[in-house]
């Protein structure tokens, strides 16, 4: 069985950073081949950033995918996993096509002009300083995404309590393992 795991990192937040580390991880361990996207440089502050700055920084970034992924078969395999975090699950809901699966984390609003309906799982914290918690529920459950909201917990899932942050990072993969995502 051939299997794929596409991780879109944030801005700020690489492939090497918990969540994507051990999500990636943990694909990694269940077969799945990981593949990496990278962004090109923008010289503009997304968050701080105009509608249309932030579209095309989004079109770079599917443009940057494509490349990356021409020739990784995504069609030819039988289980397609896109997981993505902040900006990379706008790029990730943008470029998949149908069955392809998502685990997003911290969406942004922007995120849902591109989800489809009832794919994918999604992770976020009350106290996300790059999107609205609330908004984001309510569109995840306009979408028919199943949410989980950490509290206290910023834009990295983290509260700044090292012990607590480990803990919410096992209750999130721990998840991910339940819902039998990965």
């Amino acid at each position: 069985m051939s299997k794929i795991a596409v991780i879109f990192p944030g801005i700020g937040y690489h492939t090497d950073k918990p969540l994507l580390y051990y999500s990636g991880k943990l694909a990694a361990a269940a077969g799945y081949e990981i593949i990496k996207i990278s962004y090109p440089k923008y010289d503009v502050n997304l968050k701080q950033a105009t509608k249309e700055q932030l579209a095309t920084f989004v079109k770079m970034c599917l443009e940057a995918t494509t490349e990356t992924l021409k020739d990784a078969g995504l069609g030819d395999a039988e289980d397609v996993l896109f997981i993505s975090k902040s900006i990379g699950t706008v790029v990730a809901a943008a470029y998949a096509g149908t069955g392809i699966r998502q685990v997003y984390f911290t969406p942004l609003e922007e995120t849902f002009d591109y989800v489809k309906k009832g794919v994918g799982i999604a992770f976020n914290g009350t106290k996300d300083n790059w999107a609205d918690y609330k908004k984001v529920q309510k569109l995840a459950a306009e979408y028919d995404i199943p949410l989980t909201t950490i509290e206290d917990a910023n834009h990295s899932l983290e509260t700044g309590d090292a012990v607590k942050d480990i803990q919410n990072l096992e209750k999130v993969i721990l998840k991910l393992v339940e819902e039998e995502i990965i």
